[in-house]
């Protein structure tokens, strides 16, 4: 699994957070953890809320690349 994409949990609350450098973009392998981590929330009943969040100080994800 990629460093890239983190999660954490927080009672029915999974934070999500995009952390590749310089832009957030989304490459192919980013695109498949985020897939593998959404199927999760989806199949987990326990979860209720997901937050995507990306890191750094310039902005959320530059898109996919």
């Amino acid at each position: 699994m990629s460093d890239d994409i983190r999660t954490a949990t927080e009672g029915p609350i999974l934070e999500i957070t995009i952390d590749r450098p310089k832009a957030n973009a989304i490459d192919l392998a980013a695109s498949r953890r985020l897939n593998e981590v959404f199927s999760a929330f989806r199949d987990n009943p326990q979860l209720r809320v997901a937050i995507i969040t990306g890191a750094g100080e310039r902005f959320f994800s530059a898109g996919w690349t």
